[in-house]
């Protein structure tokens, strides 16, 4: 007999054997035990969730003779010739090869006459998005008023690109991504059922690397099992998948903390030199960081994140010695390295390039580079790596040694030095400071609405109702119009030069002075800067008697 695939041969028979999709399983479980089925479903979710096997589950389960707590018996003669495919009433189609006007009709056609041998014909529509428009507005009239001995399933994996049209006749199930969990309990099911043993660790890296789909984790887990009849190892999967293990992501993290481009670089140069796909690697380690930064910020990062307690002793390790400024900016640049990448022919200069900037925060601008910057000084502050600030050390005058006067000359007192007599005109004039200019408003501010009435009487009726909305300030001699955090686009129009202008004719004719007039933002004029404002924190900063080395 010919050698079958793990996901071919495990696929599920009942609707107890589908991982990770109770609330779909149980809704379908009472809907046939109470005989209350819908004529058309959408299944909707990722790759390997299990669409296709709970489609053909549920099309023997409404055609069963002798069904158990909703489950098919896979025993009778209409749920075998189901599975051997004999039975021409379950019919399974592919949207993508299968998806013109042509196809279409053919099913109209067909649904007309009654099954052959099943209670229901069922039609399983796989990759339902890719049929046409034309074809999707064919099927539209039979979707919605099916005869009653048929029923539709359609799965798809893009539920954006199924018209509403068709989403409105159907009942929906999101399929949802399963767990690593869930993944290796399966996994291991399937093991003890072929005699053939894995470690634990083993199975959780194949669930990491199946990521989320348990048809990926299957075939990886095939690929695996041909390696050798003995147990399989942790190392094993690493070496036969081509893939670097977690003390690589570790490595490489412990030195993105310290802020060490010399061995962030390095590591990458042994993956390479291990024929290792740097990209491939690049991509881990983007999911490490996600990790990373989950263990950093959430309450209970056991509940998201599906690893071993000792994998996340060590995640929630390194996230205490990295700051949440330095994960955000590595996120942010890695995934745009990945990016550039694809559209480059030196995909691992670009990797290098983006590891180099992460950790030297000083080699790129940027208010992410920036809050980076303030957060290390702040890191540094709290472990006390801070110096006290020395004082400049001022050079001693050599003391003059002291005159020696003759005894006779002792009691004589010296006599004092006369003062320098100086021309009155060389004499040094005080420099003249030009006055501040004061902030009081002389009656500006409480003639304002004049001032606003007389511009929209000449001339200035279209800012007239955005003059309205601001407060006038005197600030250092100037009037300053100070708009709302919404009014920016209120202020960008009064700052233009001609409104400007009619402004000050307004407050020259009103008071009879000429007065400059500028416009702000209540952001811009307030003493209070947001807290995770890195220019604030930095200020802040600034205000210790420290002197931070900033690496």
């Amino acid at each position: 007999m010919a050698y079958q695939a793990l996901y071919r041969k495990w696929r599920p028979l009942v609707f107890d054997d589908v991982v990770g999709q109770e609330h779909i399983v149980r809704t379908l479980k009472n809907q046939v035990m109470s005989d209350k089925l819908a004529h058309a479903y959408l299944f909707c979710g990722t790759r390997g969730t299990g669409k296709t096997s709970t489609a053909k589950i549920l099309a023997r389960a409404v055609n069963c003779l002798s069904p158990k707590d909703g489950n098919p018996c896979n025993e009778c003669e209409v749920c075998r010739g189901i599975l051997d495919e004999s039975i021409v009433d379950v019919v399974e189609l592919d949207g993508a090869s299968r998806n013109k006007v042509e196809n279409i009709r053919d099913i109209i056609d067909d649904v007309m006459f009654l099954p052959s041998v099943a209670r229901k014909k069922v039609y399983i529509i796989d990759e339902v998005h890719m049929v046409t428009t034309q074809a999707f507005n064919a099927l539209l009239k039979t979707l919605e008023e099916p005869p009653e001995h048929v029923v539709f399933i359609l799965a798809t994996t893009e539920l954006n690109k199924v018209p509403a049209t068709v989403l409105s006749r159907c009942q929906r199930f999101d399929f949802r991504r399963i767990t690593n969990a869930d993944i290796v309990g399966r996994l291991k099911t399937i093991l003890a059922g072929d005699g053939r043993k894995v470690t634990d660790e083993g199975l959780s890296l194949v669930a990491e690397l199946g990521d989320g789909s348990m048809r990926d984790s299957l075939s990886i887990l095939d690929q695996c099992l041909g390696f050798s009849d003995e147990e399989i190892t942790y190392d094993d999967i690493v070496n036969i998948i081509g893939i670097t293990d977690d003390r690589a992501l570790f490595s490489l993290g412990e030195a993105v903390s310290k802020n060490d481009s010399k061995t962030a670089l390095g590591i990458l140069d042994e993956i390479s030199l291990a024929g290792k796909e740097t990209g491939v690697f690049i991509e881990r380690f983007v999911g490490f960081l996600r990790d990373v930064m989950i263990a950093k910020l959430a309450g209970e990062p056991e509940k998201i994140l599906s690893c071993s307690q000792e994998k996340l002793n060590k995640i929630k390790a390194l996230a205490s010695r990295i700051t949440k400024e330095k994960l955000v900016r590595a996120l942010t640049l890695l995934n745009q390295s990945i990016i550039d990448a694809k559209l480059s022919g030196f995909a691992r200069t670009i990797y290098e390039l983006a590891l180099v900037k992460i950790c030297d925060p000083l080699a790129e601008d940027g208010a992410l580079a920036l809050a980076d910057r303030v957060a290390e000084l702040e890191k540094k502050l709290r472990e006390g790596v801070a110096t006290a600030a020395k004082a400049p050390v001022k050079k001693e005058e050599p003391a003059q040694e002291p005159i020696e006067v003759a005894p006779w000359e002792e009691s004589v007192p010296m006599p004092e030095e006369a003062p320098p007599v100086f021309d009155e005109q060389e004499l040094p004039q005080p420099e003249e400071k030009e006055p501040e200019p004061a902030n009081e408003d002389n009656g500006l501010v409480g003639r304002w609405d004049e001032i606003v009435a007389h511009v929209k009487l000449n001339g200035g009726m279209p800012i007239f109702s955005h003059l309205k909305k601001a407060k006038p300030k005197m600030i250092r001699g100037k009037l300053g119009l100070v708009f709302g955090d919404a009014g920016l686009m209120s202020k960008s129009l009064v700052s233009k030069p001609a409104n400007l202008g009619l402004v000050k004719k307004a407050v020259l004719a009103v008071l009879g002075e000429t007065v400059d007039v500028v416009c702000f933002t209540e952001k811009e004029v307030g003493e209070d800067k947001p807290a995770d404002d890195p220019l604030a924190r930095l200020a802040e900063l600034s205000k210790t008697n420290s002197v931070i080395e900033i690496i």
